[in-house]
């Protein structure tokens, strides 16, 4: 019994070092690239930044504000709003944004897919940016994703924001973040695209149908990543360390339960099966060693691992946490070492996830009843 406990502690241990640590083991390939000196003008285009929002007036003002000083400033941007029941129209004009109201979603369309779709019929740009409303950008974030579009040949850059936590509820995000990076993937052999940041030709958007041929998914960013390989437009991911950044549930903890049961609900089907795999084995060899650590430093009979084994797994997997997060987000170190309680957390939103699927229920999010399965999603 205790080899078998050992191997799947290491095992587990292991997958964690391949899904979390593999994106940054080449330097400088994880994040954007920087600034090349002297070509700044190659990388000028016609950007529309396109933004969907419903009831964002809170959140969308410091992307806003963020994109009026950009080093290359867009040619436009475009605000969708998309059935909100607050101010966010408001605010966006307020900041010299344009505003394009939607209503009268189509059949089997879903939300999101409808609002980029508005904007980018709206949209007069040659390159099509398309944030969520809680990003915010460097002062040189235009500049960098255009170096990067241009060094991709002008193919699809999309970006997992950075983090930002402001309460000490929000760093329970940390393990859903991690996940969300490894189902993807971070560079040119990623699996899909970021949703809050995607940059693509307009004539690459065009071409591979847009948010119309995604429209009923419930992962358009998945499903329009995998729709740009199909017609052969090169795709790359990457995070957005200094450049790229977001605050997701500054509100209340209600809020970043609904957000991350929909977003578990929406993207597990998504997950390659391997990649769900060494997740699943990862999640099982730190909540083993998180027991058998208690167990044995207790002195209780099912600690059936040696204290000082147990003691030394728990810090390799603390360890490791404490080594990556940093990248994903403002997540201090001793989040890493309070390991076991955030597994707690994301056990809680997994069965709250699995009990709505099995009721066939849905999760409200921003006012809106989201039914999360396939082909019927209502958000």
């Amino acid at each position: 019994m205790l080899s078998f406990i050992t191997v799947l502690i290491l095992f587990g241990l292991i997958c964690g070092v391949i899904l979390f640590a593999g994106p940054f083991m080449v330097p400088g390939t994880a994040t954007l690239p920087d600034k090349i000196r002297g070509r700044t003008a190659h990388c000028v285009k016609r950007v529309s930044v396109i933004i969907p929002a419903r009831n964002e007036a809170g959140r969308i003002g410091d992307l806003l504000n963020s994109l009026q000083s950009q080093t290359v400033l867009p040619q436009e941007i475009i605000v969708v709003d998309d059935e909100s029941s607050d101010t966010t129209a408001q605010v966006a004009r307020a900041a010299g944004a344009r505003v394009v109201e939607v209503s009268h979603r189509p059949p089997r369309w879903i939300g999101k897919s409808w609002a980029c779709d508005r904007g980018a019929a709206a949209a007069s740009g040659e390159v099509f940016l398309f944030l969520d409303a809680d990003v915010s950008l460097a002062e040189d974030g235009i500049e960098r994703l255009l170096c990067a579009f241009e060094q991709l040949n002008h193919g699809v850059v999309s970006v997992q924001p950075y983090h930002r936590i402001g309460r000490p509820y929000e760093s329970f995000s940390a393990l859903f973040n991690l996940q969300v990076v490894a189902s993807i993937g971070i560079g040119g052999r990623a699996r899909g695209l970021f949703g809050p940041c995607i940059m693509i030709a307009k004539s690459a958007y065009r071409r591979c149908g847009g948010h119309a041929a995604v429209r009923d998914s419930v992962v358009d960013d998945v499903a329009l990543g995998q729709l740009c390989r199909t017609h052969g437009v090169p795709l790359r991911t990457y995070l957005g360390g200094s450049v790229v950044r977001f605050r997701m549930y500054a509100e209340r903890p209600q809020q970043m339960l609904a957000g991350w049961t929909k977003n578990f609900l929406q993207g597990a089907g998504a997950t390659p099966s391997y990649i769900l795999f060494a997740q699943s084995m990862w999640i099982v060899g730190a909540a083993t060693t998180a027991a058998q650590t208690v167990f044995a430093g207790a002195g209780l009979a099912i600690g059936i691992t040696p204290f000082p084994l147990a003691m030394g797994a728990y810090v390799g997997y603390s360890a490791l946490l404490a080594a990556v997060l940093p990248r994903h987000g403002s997540f201090s170190i001793l989040t890493g070492f309070l390991f076991p309680v955030h597994l707690v957390f994301f056990a809680c939103v997994t069965l709250c996830a699995l009990w709505i699927r099995a009721r066939g229920g849905a999760v409200n999010w921003r006012g809106r009843e989201v039914v999360p399965h396939p082909r019927s999603e209502s958000e």
